[in-house]
C-alpha cells in the first residue's frame, strides 16, 4: 500500500550539506499527480463550456429569421443604355417601377424587423424607404454589403450597360480572384472577403429578425458560401461561381431567407 506523507516527514526535507529544502520522490510524484489532475479537471471544465457555448449560439442563430432583399428596380436596370460615372453606380436611384416595388415588398412584413441594415448605395435606401416609413422606430444601420465592383472607376466614367459588357466577359474570363482592374475596383478575393465577414457580423448580433437590403452578386455570394464553403478562393473557386451566379440570379426587389446553419 502506498504510504502517505505524514507532518512528521518534514524533518527530512531540508538538507543539511546544501543548506537547502528537498522534496522526497514520493512527495514530488504525489505533488505532480495532484497538480495534473487540476490541470485535467480545468480542461474538462474549459471543454464543457465551449460546447455549451457553441450549442447556445447555434440555438440563437436557428431561432433568427434573416431576410436578403435586393433592390427595386434601378434606373440603370431598366434600360441598358443608362450612362453612369462608375460600374456599380452608387447614386442610381429607383425607376418608377423600382419604387412600386419597393411599396410592393411590404406585403411581406407584419412585424417590424428588430434590425434593418442597408448599404451605402441610394438604390437600397430607397428599397427600404417604404418600411421606415411603416415602422419609423426601426434601427437602422448602413453595412459595407454593396455590389461587387470589379471594374475600375475610371474605365467606366460615363460608359452604359452595353459599353462594359465586354471588359466584364474579359474579366470573368481570366479568372484571377487578386486581380484589381483599378481605382475603385476590388478583387474577388476582396468580395468574398467582404461577404464572410458580413456573414460573422449577423452571426454576433442578438437581434432575431434581421432584413439586409442589398445587390445580387452580395446576396448570390452569400448563400454561395453558405452552401459551398470554400476553404480558399482560387480560379476554380472563382469560375465555380460565376456558373452559380447564373444559374442562381436574384431579380429585383426578391426577398431571400438566409440559415446560417448550412
Amino acid at each position: 500500500m502506498k504510504k502517505k506523507l505524514q507532518k512528521n516527514d518534514m524533518p527530512s526535507l531540508f538538507d543539511k550539506r546544501t543548506s537547502a529544502w528537498v522534496m522526497p520522490p514520493e512527495m514530488r510524484k504525489e505533488l505532480d499527480e495532484a497538480v495534473q489532475e487540476s490541470v485535467d479537471t480545468l480542461n474538462e471544465n474549459i471543454e464543457k463550456t465551449m460546447e455549451k457555448r457553441a450549442k447556445i449560439l447555434k440555438d440563437a442563430n436557428m431561432k433568427k429569421k434573416i431576410w436578403f432583399i435586393r433592390h427595386g428596380e434601378s434606373l440603370a436596370n431598366a434600360d441598358e443604355n443608362f450612362k453612369s460615372d462608375s460600374f456599380g453606380g452608387r447614386s442610381i436611384s429607383l425607376s418608377e417601377r423600382g419604387e412600386k416595388q419597393a411599396e410592393e415588398l411590404l406585403k411581406h412584413f407584419s412585424d417590424a424587423p428588430d434590425l434593418l441594415i442597408t448599404s451605402p448605395y441610394v438604390r437600397t435606401k430607397e428599397t427600404a424607404k417604404p418600411l421606415t416609413s411603416k415602422y419609423p422606430d426601426i434601427q437602422h444601420e448602413e453595412w459595407p454589403i454593396h455590389e461587387f465592383t470589379y471594374l475600375s472607376r475610371k474605365r467606366c466614367q460615363n460608359t452604359t450597360f452595353l459599353d462594359r459588357e465586354p471588359w466584364k466577359d474579359e474579366y470573368w474570363e481570366k479568372s484571377n480572384p487578386e486581380h484589381r482592374d483599378g481605382d475603385g475596383a476590388e478583387s474577388f478575393i476582396d468580395f468574398m472577403e467582404r461577404v464572410r465577414d458580413t456573414i460573422e457580423k449577423i452571426k454576433k448580433r442578438n437581434e432575431n429578425f434581421i432584413v439586409l437590403f442589398s445587390h445580387n452578386y452580395t446576396i448570390v455570394a452569400i448563400k454561395y458560401i453558405l452552401e459551398r464553403n470554400p476553404k480558399e478562393i482560387t480560379p476554380e473557386v472563382m469560375r465555380d461561381f460565376k456558373k452559380y451566379f447564373k444559374a442562381n440570379p436574384i431579380p429585383n426587389a426578391t426577398k431571400v431567407e438566409i440559415s446560417l446553419n448550412k
